[in-house]
């Protein structure tokens, strides 16, 4: 019979505790890590899903992968009972346990990214990432190393140079442990201070200093920090809800892991309950946090989506059988459905092509997608020139070029994966397609020289333009439905429909003469280019805003006039 509780408890006698308790830990921590791997792998499917792409779910499964490692050595901490080395448990604690932390702190820092990104997209709409070229490997001296770490600097987005700070901290933070470890003879027979001592001993001590450094420092300092930077967000996805809980959950750990190490307040305990199990409940909230949210975030999306279809399908059927005087479009009606009143896409069309500040201010800060409104309305204003000063013109390769600069500002900024701050979310065939008519020319445009700084406007794509640095505008704090929502203009000038559509500079379809700094001097423009080139996308992009975002958008703003 196996006894619930072993008497002398952890006590490092280097027996294992298999009694009631350690087993019952083991049994723990086994159906846990079942349910937290399935979750895992659920995420990484659905990674590209529109729902949850913008969370950077590769990074988030590294973090907490890296932390339910750590997770699993405190759940055998007790069963195993001194037969983990103090060597390695300083290492654990001294490196992994601090990576795995910021780790998460570097993912959790998405939102406050995403989100000023987005308000960044409201100003100028015209911003993109240059391409470096690829130098290949090879040693070389410092200089090199500068030159390259240099270059990698401008390339990358905030996200990727936030990580690129927390890995210099990982550096250094492995530099003083490796230190700690060689000169201390707690863990070895070699070493100039302290001395060796018992399991038990060991685990006390100055040499675990360095890492309640670490561990203060990425709980108590970047942390609080991040929550007081996203208090004015008000995503309806409950992201800044899950931040708060992820970093919240981390603060509680590391002071009682102190005081279980330092003092002997916790004696009575710590028989059952080792010094780094203090970590236990706050890894598993984090964890939790950070698989639940976005899984239910898929499931609501995909059920909106069933409902849109299932709604959709019913009203073809419907059409089908009845008159012809009573049939109509979806487009041009609105019906009923589970969601609720389900808006026509014909009041979509009117929002999109006359003003839609407002909607473009709802998705930018409270969806985070606003650069489907912007593609919508800056394709909208390409058809206009099109159709309205394309056939003005009698110089036919001048009015193509101009229209393919056009389009291909809109390609660089808001479609191409390794050009756009943020890429529409279109189907493979679609991008495939764009892809082979513009990949060649956004090469020439968006491609710098080594020498050269990373550009902001698109003026090398549009080079008859000035370079037009409007001032940024705040994101406003959009409340629940029951406050007020603020009117305000995306700029100081006009509006962003406005100024895609009418857009008398910087859309003008006259190239310049004869420009040595033109990239596209010269260019053959691909036969397939011509005035339906982004329709796929555009119908792909209308959809998604249709069924989704302009839903969601008019029962907020429904529901915030009849609460006023």
């Amino acid at each position: 019979m196996v006894r619930y509780l072993n008497p002398g408890g952890h006590d490092w006698a280097e027996t294992e505790n298999l009694d009631g308790y350690g087993i019952s830990l083991i049994v723990v921590i086994v159906l846990y890590s079942i349910f937290f791997y399935a979750a895992c792998i659920f995420l990484w499917l659905q990674r590209n899903n529109p729902a949850i792409r913008m969370r950077k779910i590769p990074l988030a499964l590294l973090s907490i992968l890296v932390l339910h490692v750590y997770l699993v050595i405190i759940f055998v901490i007790y069963p195993l009972n001194g037969t983990f080395p103090c060597g390695l448990e300083f290492w654990v604690m001294s490196m992994y346990l601090p990576i795995g932390i910021g780790l998460f702190q570097a993912q959790n820092q998405q939102l406050l990214i995403v989100s000023r990104e987005q308000n960044l997209l409201k100003g100028i709409d015209e911003l993109y990432r240059p391409l470096y070229p690829n130098h290949g490997g090879g040693l070389g001296g410092p200089e090199y190393w500068i030159w390259r770490l240099k270059l990698w600097w401008r390339s990358v987005n905030t996200q990727n140079k936030y990580e690129g700070l927390v890995f210099v901290g990982m550096v250094v933070q492995f530099v003083v442990s490796l230190v700690i470890y060689s000169i201390s003879r707690q863990f070895h027979d070699y070493g100039i201070v302290s001395h060796h001592t018992s399991p038990g001993m060991c685990r006390k001590g100055w040499e675990w200093a360095p890492s309640i450094v670490w561990q203060f420092l990425w709980n108590f300092f970047f942390g609080p920090y991040l929550l007081w930077k996203i208090k004015p967000i008000h995503d309806i996805y409950h992201w800044r809800l899950q931040t708060w809980l992820s970093v919240l959950a981390g603060l509680p750990g590391t002071p009682l892991w102190i005081a279980a190490v330092y003092t002997d307040s916790f004696a009575s305990v710590n028989k059952y309950w080792a010094p780094p199990m203090w970590f236990m409940p706050g890894l598993m909230m984090m964890e939790l946090v950070t698989l639940i949210f976005p899984i239910m975030q898929v499931f609501k999306h995909n059920k909106a989506a069933r409902e849109t279809h299932d709604i959709l399908a019913k009203f073809d059927a419907k059409k089908l059988h009845s008159e012809p005087s009573t049939t109509g479009s979806l487009a041009t009606r609105s019906t009923g459905s589970k969601r609720g009143k389900m808006f026509s896409m014909e009041s979509l069309d009117e929002c999109l092509t006359t003003s839609c500040d407002d909607l473009q201010v709802y998705a930018s800060c409270m969806e985070l997608n606003g650069e489907n409104i912007i593609f919508l309305t800056r394709v909208l204003g390409f058809q206009r020139k099109w159709d309205m000063d394309f056939p003005k013109i009698r110089d036919r390769f001048r009015a193509r070029m101009g229209m393919f600069r056009a389009a291909l500002s809109i390609y660089v900024t808001l479609v191409h994966s390794d050009t756009a701050s943020y890429p529409i979310n279109i189907e493979s065939p679609i991008y495939a397609t764009l892809e082979s008519i513009f990949g060649a020319a956004t090469k020439l445009v968006a491609s710098r020289r080594n020498s050269e700084s990373p550009s902001t406007p698109i003026s090398s794509v549009t080079p008859w333009d000035e370079p037009q640095q409007e001032p940024l505008i705040e994101s406003p704090m959009l409340e629940s439905p029951g406050g007020t929502y603020p009117m305000r203009n995306m700029s100081l000038s006009t509006s962003p429909a406005r100024r895609s559509i009418d857009n008398d500079s910087r859309e003008h379809i006259i190239p310049l003469d004869d420009d040595p700094q033109d990239s596209l001097a010269g260019f053959q423009i691909p036969a397939e280019f011509g005035e339906h080139v982004f329709d796929a996308a555009f119908k792909s992009i209308k959809y998604m805003v249709w069924s989704e975002t302009w839903q969601r958008y008019m029962n907020w703003k429904r529901s915030s006039v009849t609460v006023v």
